[in-house]
This record gives C-alpha cells, structure tokens and sequence, in this order.
C-alpha cells in the first residue's frame, strides 16, 4: 500500500474510504462468508452470487463499529498515531468527547485483539529481562507491592528491543512461571531481580540474579535495564491521559507495548490493517 499523507486523506470523506476500501480488500473483493468472488453490486453493499449473502465493505471489521465518516475517522487515527490524548481534541472536530473516546476505544481494541493472536504463538528465546511492574496513581495508604487500586503487571523484555506484557493478580511463582514457561523457549539466557518466584528459573536455561543493592548492580549485562526503561516509557506514555479507567487498561497497556515494539515504523498504515481486519468473536 502507498504511503498517504493522513492530513491531506482527512481532507475528503471519497479518499478516506477509498483508502480503507484498499486496506481492505487488497484490490480482491470477495464474500466474506463462503470467499466466493462474483458479487451483485447494490448501492454501497454487495450480495454473493453463490450463498446470496449481502454485505457492506466494513461488515463484522472494527472499522465497521464506528458511524463517524471516514474522513473523521482517518483524522483521529492520525492524531491517535501522534499520542493526542481525546480531551485535546475535542474541540477540533465536529464530533462529542464521547464519539473520540469510543473510536480511540475500537482502535485500542484492534491492537489487543491482534497482540493476543500473535501471543498464541509467541515464544521468546535469547537475552530475556523478567519483571514486574505497579501501575495506577498515587494514593493514600500503603506503598510498595501491598498497595491498593495499583494493577501489576509482568514482563518479559528481549535484548532486541522487543517486549511483552501480561497483566498479573499477583508475583507469585504460581502466576508467573506459567506465562514464562508458555511465552519464552528453554535454553534462554534469563536476566532476573533477586525475586524468589524466578528460584526455579535454572530448570529451564541460564539464570542470572542482578543484586540492586550490590556494587556490581548495573556494571556488564548483568542488568534489568531494558525491562525497567519499559517501565518508564510506559508509565510517561500513559501519564498525559490524565487517568485511564480501569476496565479498560489492558487496552491502554497493549498500546504502549505496540508503540514500543514498532517504534521505528510508521503505525498510520499498521493500525489500518487491524482495524479492516474482522472481529474475532467472543
């Protein structure tokens, strides 16, 4: 697919949908129920020739949850690319606070969805940082782990920049050695905290405690830096929302984890693909 300038795609409502049409099809239209190609053509729908089935371009795709016009939709795409947090914006387009907050809900959702299809098959080998991290506003009360209101999160951070997060009830070894043994492959080269749920960690590969409160903390490889910069990323990431409601975390989690792993590439077009994507169902 060609690269389009968003501003200019948000310009007209025919070039927006033409551009998601594309995202779509791929230039091959066929029924989405039996994929059968020779279609009737019905105003904007369509209807099989072979089961008769009719069906618009965006029928069962998360682009096919929002009403807004697609030229609206591709300009709050753009922004949401950009991190322009819902509150800045509405006052830029002809739309409530409510309509952005629900299509930037269905783009998060299009990213979680497809993050969970990939972590079926995903096994992380190599360099591995394990850890675990609160997140949720500062409140009254007792810190550290015991503190209330706070989600916890694991995870698992590869030496080539790439990241996976699991929201977590607890750091416990029972919770936590099934997502490690699920999601990474024996042999690996396993960087821990001195944490007593990774103890068995040796059954499966090398294991290499990193010591805070040693001399040697942070001197070599024998290092948590690149799972706890995450942290950081994450959590300045997620600040400028100005609180996030907490059904709806592990959406904002699995944003900030594609951001990261696909911080090199332009997400415009990545985005795109998920959201003509269909919905899986329930």
């Amino acid at each position: 697919m060609r690269a389009v300038d968003p501003v200019e795609l948000a310009a007209s409502v025919t070039k927006s949908r033409a551009y998601f049409r594309h995202a779509r099809w791929k230039g091959r239209r066929r029924c989405p129920r039996c994929g059968y190609r020779s279609l009737y053509h019905i105003g904007e729908r369509y209807q099989c020739k072979r089961c008769r089935h009719k069906f618009g371009d965006f029928a069962g795709t998360y682009l096919g949850k929002l009403k807004t016009p697609r030229n609206i939709v591709a300009h709050l795409l753009y922004l949401f690319v950009l991190g322009v947090p819902a509150y800045r914006i509405r006052f830029y387009v002809p739309i409530s606070l409510a309509t952005i907050q629900r299509t930037f809900r269905v783009f998060r959702e299009a990213i979680y969805d497809e993050s969970l299809g990939e972590l079926k098959e995903l096994r992380l080998s190599g360099e591995l940082e394990l850890d675990e991290a609160l997140f949720g506003g500062h409140r009254k009360g007792k810190r550290g782990w015991g503190a209330e209101g706070k989600t916890m999160v694991f995870g698992v951070y590869r030496r080539d920049g790439r990241i996976v997060t699991f929201p977590v009830p607890d750091r416990r070894s029972d919770t936590l050695m099934p997502l490690i043994e699920k999601h990474t492959r024996r042999g690996s080269l396993y960087y821990t905290d001195e944490h007593t749920a990774y103890a068995s960690l040796w059954t499966r590969g090398k294991h290499k405690v990193v010591a805070h409160g040693r001399e040697e903390y942070g001197k070599g490889d024998t290092n948590i830096n690149g799972v706890e910069g995450f942290w950081s990323y994450a959590k300045v990431w997620l600040y400028h929302y100005r609180g996030i409601p907490k059904p709806y975390f592990h959406l904002y989690l699995k944003e900030v984890e594609f951001r990261f792993n696909n911080r090199e590439c332009d997400l415009f077009p990545m985005i795109v693909d998920r959201l003509v994507k269909t919905v899986p169902n329930p």
